[in-house]
């Protein structure tokens, strides 16, 4: 029987970026498999730039969104500082380059309540248990500021049943075994795993670089899926 690390965790007003969305910072309405491993590469102290693969499930309820205003900065080092038309002068080595300074928007998600479930490696299992229970830093999902506050960690176990109910909304990988039935919702392309190029820079890998997920509402009636021992679903990418 496969067994999973369950985190239930919380986040206030939050911003899941969709990397499509430039004048208006538009978030997933949960946070993409990219965003989790990297938030577990964290807390456990992995070095940047190493990656553990594991498989994530990822769930939760929110209050909504809302739209909110915040300063945003544009630049290039390329561009020579004009009076009148930068608001901004950075000096760097007698040379000076504009900046622009405005305002735009940004969609916050509203009291976000979410079930995470990982399944690591056995090699990496415990060491994820132990960081996620005493993270040696303060753990954010989404932006820099967007502090998680996790409010319990256990090991549970998964086993499979005919048929279960969504207790949360929920992304369903479009290639697992989890029959559908006659239901249609959104499909995301989300972020999952990374590679380092020669030069150094990350790129999506070709294969499980990115994974297309349905999303799924609270109350849908799924067969032949995974459930954990507080029957939450677990739909595993």
């Amino acid at each position: 029987m496969e067994k999973a690390i369950r985190i239930e965790c919380f986040q206030n007003l939050v911003n899941y970026r969709k990397p499509s969305s430039f004048i208006i910072k538009e978030s997933y309405p949960l946070p993409p498999y990219s965003t989790v491993l990297g938030m577990i590469h964290t807390a456990c102290g992995y070095p940047r730039g190493e990656f553990h693969p594991m498989k994530v499930s990822v769930q939760g309820k929110n209050a909504g969104s809302v739209s909110e205003l915040y300063t945003r900065y544009s630049f290039s080092f390329d561009t020579k500082y004009e009076n009148g038309r930068h608001q901004i002068r950075i000096q760097e080595a007698g040379k000076s380059y504009g900046a622009f300074k405005g305002v735009a928007h940004v969609e916050l998600i509203c009291c976000n309540e979410m079930i995470l479930h990982i399944v690591p490696s056995e090699e990496d299992f415990e060491t994820v248990y132990r960081s996620l229970q005493n993270p040696p830093v303060y753990l954010a999902l989404g932006r820099h500021e967007d502090i998680l506050d996790i409010r319990n960690v256990k090991i549970v176990e998964l086993q499979e049943k005919e048929e279960a109910i969504t207790n949360n909304d929920i992304y369903i990988p479009v290639d697992s075994d989890v029959y559908l039935g006659n239901s249609s919702t959104t499909i995301y392309t989300l972020t999952k795993e990374y590679e380092i190029t020669k030069q150094g820079l990350r790129r999506w890998k070709a294969d499980g670089g990115k994974v297309r997920a349905y999303y799924f509402p609270q109350n849908t009636a799924l067969e032949d899926v995974l459930v954990d021992e507080y029957g939450d679903i677990v739909a595993l990418a």
